[in-house]
């Protein structure tokens, strides 16, 4: 006999799932379809998150059983955020030009860990550190190239937003039609409870 929470919730949570996987993968579509949306997104994203952090830091920082330090701290660092959330809003060109920047400066860091992992690590085949090596050269190109053109930076950023919003929309619609995250949660939870 299947109980309240593993039919009726269950199926509300797998509708929701494929409602939220279809706003996934039409958003990812008009990304592809106009960059500069994309690009609206990332800096409205962006905002958003340094708002709530800055927010929780905040109402942390008030807390009665928080140290004085620790409250100063929080107060200080939540309104830090805030006050970047709202140079975000205020200034996106800034804040594209950031985000590109940071894209580079990541792809460098990446690349250049990738080489001297391929080149140290003596444990793996010698196939798996050449192509550690080469992708290292090719994240430090791209980082180079997108310094000198930050065009290019912006249409990386838009296109990796657009590809993670359709894996996410796809998995989450997968997962509402099969159920197959919930049932994995509910055997857990029914073995913990046998145990």
């Amino acid at each position: 006999m299947k109980t309240v929470s593993e039919t009726g919730v269950s199926k509300g949570i797998r509708i929701l799932q494929i409602i939220v996987g279809i706003i996934a993968i039409a958003l990812s579509i008009a990304v592809i379809v106009n960059p500069g949306f994309g690009i609206e997104i990332l800096v409205f994203l962006l905002s958003i998150t340094l708002f709530v952090v800055g927010i929780e830091r905040v109402s942390i920082g008030f807390l009665p059983y928080i140290t004085k330090s620790s409250r100063t701290s929080n107060i200080v660092l939540g309104g830090l955020a805030i006050a970047l959330a709202i140079i975000v809003i205020g200034f996106p060109i800034f804040t594209i030009g950031l985000l590109v920047t940071l894209l580079a400066l990541g792809l460098l860091f990446i690349g250049i860990a990738r080489i001297v992992h391929g080149i140290v690590d003596k444990q793996t085949s010698k196939w798996s550190r050449v192509l550690l090596v080469g992708v290292g050269i090719l994240s430090i190109g791209i980082s180079f190239i997108v310094f000198i053109n930050p065009l290019l930076g912006i249409f990386i950023l838009t296109f990796m937003l657009a590809v993670n919003l359709l894996i996410i929309g796809i998995e989450s619609i997968v997962h509402g039609v099969s159920g197959k995250r919930n049932l994995a949660t509910s055997a857990s939870s029914s073995t913990t409870t046998t145990n």
